[in-house]
């Protein structure tokens, strides 16, 4: 089963990833360079992803039964990323995820650098 340990692992083995807590929900954020890419839901089942809106209403069209686009519930309604319940995810998926809004979120420049560093690895 897939869960906070396991988005953990993946999320702090990227680049310049920091762990920090919600300031209103107190659960595990990751962020690169300052910028969330994801960040676990309140009873540790789900996490938001932040990808891009297309890709989430692919993901969201491909598993409607786990994965829910979200926007913020105030007027701004912006996107916020997709959630994704945990249990049963395969574990590749999820790193996928993880990978995905990391490389979403991170500078192009440090995106590119990690690159080279996997493909001359």
């Amino acid at each position: 089963m897939s869960g906070t340990d396991d988005v953990r692992q993946w999320a702090t083995a990227l680049p310049e990833v920091e762990e920090s807590s919600h300031f209103r929900f107190h659960v595990p954020v990751f962020k690169v360079r300052g910028r969330t890419f994801l960040g676990m839901g309140r009873d540790g089942t789900t996490a938001v992803f932040c990808i891009a809106e297309e890709r989430a209403a692919e993901e969201a069209a491909a598993d409607p039964g786990r994965c829910t686009p979200q926007r913020r519930p105030d007027a701004r309604r912006s996107f916020l990323g997709l959630e994704v319940r945990l249990d049963g995810l395969p574990a590749e998926r999820l790193a996928a995820l993880v990978t995905e809004a990391w490389r979403q979120q991170a500078p192009k420049r440090l995106v590119a650098e990690y690159d080279r560093g996997v493909l001359d690895g």
